[in-house]
């Protein structure tokens, strides 16, 4: 049966032991109180550091820089635990002087990496009305033997801190505007593609464009008009060349009429050389009296200048000085006059053809008439160049109104073209647009972030030298010396106890197992003592 068993062989075994037990226990306590008051101090300093919400409010100025609070963190510590960094601090602090000695750079690193916490502050968030970003805190920590330099390096390390998040905070400010910025080069480029497209458009379709219908129209309106009136003024030539003609024909009439009774009035006569045949005029004839048919004319003349052909005044005076023509035809062939004397060629030498004189009033008769049939011939022409240069006109006219014409029915296609092309210039103008508001929005937000007035680390309350350190616990770690060192003894004492295998009393038998007698303890080599049952 194992000792282990019973209490009783238990407390046997440690009674039978208990000065080697206390030996042990009181060396092993002492050895464990020494190693505990061996061990080195660590001291640990700390920093609280703020993160500080933007101070313009968001309505007046957008911050570029949205990132949450732990992965802007996040992102700052590793630049800062970087091994350059580190190695920077450590160089500059004098850190782990006697690690460097044995251990390697990058297990220098490591070990300060460890040492360092950052620790994020948990219930210090909180929404600040009209703002995207929480306020927050962290703490960094660090532990050291030296208790000065465990401050000055969480102080530095803060100090890191602060520094790298308005660099970091600047740069992406700083890398959103030049983001923009090269954006906004190439819409500027694309607007300015789009505004020329829209100009060349414009300028190849000049009198086509859906704004100028109206004024097509209004064109097109005129050219009528204007054909109209040239309509009207062909008609007119043609009125005045078809009475031009008439007169013409009326007037060579009457001419010719003259030119007969001139020349029945100025028939030549033949007279015996030597006779002196007397010319000497009678007394000249009074001047004949003014022609109707020049007054009719000049009131022709008048009233077609006030009225169309078509007007009865004009009808009026036009068969009056057709009558009046035909009436001054007549009485110029019933009452011819004599026309100059006319030498007759090839005449006789002893002969001399003698025309007798022509009456005053038969040459001037003549002469008016001829005079007339010019000035009538004149006015033909005159009229046939206006009329061919009315028929000039009339067409061009009417080629410009075809192509007004053709110029209003292609204003859908027009508009439709124009529509693709000025759809893309607004798409263009309004991207250009954002992002110019965008480009002036974050270069007001770069230039808060180089002003510090955006989001900030503050350094709220800065590390103090401690003044006890942390560990080690040397209450605790002596307490467990002791008690490490007592549980060591007993073990000893008992495992002496087990490796000897004795049996220690009765109550280790068996319960069937009957007790006949007890043997006392012998000792040999030593008188037994009167009544000591030994």
């Amino acid at each position: 049966m194992s000792p282990f068993a019973n209490p009783l062989s238990i407390v046997r075994m440690l009674w039978k032991h208990k000065t080697v037990i206390v030996a042990i226990w009181i060396v092993l306590a002492l050895v464990g109180v020494g190693i505990v008051r061996l061990l080195p101090n660590v001291y640990h300093a700390e920093s609280l550091i703020l993160v500080d919400s933007q101070k313009i409010p968001e309505r007046f100025v957008a911050s570029t820089v949205e990132v949450p609070v732990e992965e802007h963190l996040a992102t700052i510590s590793q630049q800062i635990l970087s091994a350059t960094q580190l190695e920077k601090l450590i160089r500059k602090f004098n850190l782990y002087p006697k690690l460097r000695k044995t251990k390697s750079p990058e297990q220098v690193i490591e070990q300060m990496r460890s040492d360092i916490q950052i620790i994020p502050e948990k219930g210090w968030g909180g929404a600040r009305p009209g703002a995207n970003q929480t306020t927050g805190a962290f703490r960094v920590a660090y532990e050291g033997p030296d208790p000065t330099i465990v401050a000055g390096v969480v102080n530095e390390i803060s100090g890191l801190f602060i520094a790298g998040n308005l660099r970091e905070r600047e740069m992406r400010a700083e890398g959103t505007s030049q983001f923009l910025e090269s954006q906004l080069q190439e819409a500027r480029k694309n607007l300015e593609q789009q505004e020329a497209n829209l100009s060349r458009f414009k300028l190849q379709r000049m009198g086509e464009l859906p704004e100028q219908e109206a004024a097509l129209v209004g064109t097109l309106a005129r050219l009528h008009s204007e054909l109209q009136g040239t309509q009207d003024a062909i008609n007119r030539a043609e009125q005045n060349k078809m009475m031009l003609e008439n007169t013409l024909r009326l007037a060579e009439t009457a001419e010719a009429a003259v030119m007969r009774a001139v020349e029945q009035a100025s028939a030549p006569r033949t007279v015996a050389s030597g006779v002196r045949q007397d010319t000497t005029p009678t007394a000249a004839a009074p001047a004949p009296p003014p022609l109707r048919s020049k007054d009719l004319q000049a009131q022709l003349d008048a009233a077609r200048l006030r009225y169309q052909e078509e007007h009865p005044e004009v009808r009026r005076l036009k068969a009056e000085l057709e009558a009046a023509l035909q009436q001054e035809a007549r009485e110029a062939a019933l009452h011819p006059k004599a026309p100059a004397p006319v030498a007759k060629k090839n005449a006789p030498a002893n002969e001399i053809t003698i025309n007798p004189a022509v009456p005053f009033e038969m040459s001037t008769e003549l002469n008016k008439e001829k005079a007339r049939v010019a000035t009538t011939r004149t006015q033909l022409t005159f009229t046939v160049k206006e009329l061919e240069s009315r028929v000039a006109d009339r067409q061009r006219i009417l080629r410009s109104i075809a192509e007004y014409q053709a110029r209003v029915e292609r204003l859908p296609m027009r508009e439709q073209e124009l529509a693709a092309v000025t759809r893309d210039y607004e798409i263009s103008k309004a991207n250009y647009k954002s992002l110019l508001d965008k480009k002036m929005s974050a270069e007001m937000a770069t230039d808060m972030e180089r002003r510090q007035q955006a989001e900030q680390f503050t350094l709220q309350d800065p590390a103090r030298i401690p003044s006890a350190p942390i560990k080690p616990k040397r209450l605790v770690l002596n307490i467990g010396a002791v008690v490490v060192g007592l549980v060591l003894s007993l073990a000893w004492a008992l495992g002496i106890e087990l490796r000897k295998d004795q049996f220690l009393g009765e109550w280790e038998l068996p319960p069937h197992v009957q007790i006949l007698g007890r043997v006392p303890t012998i000792v040999i080599g030593v008188p037994a003592q009167p009544g000591s049952g030994k």
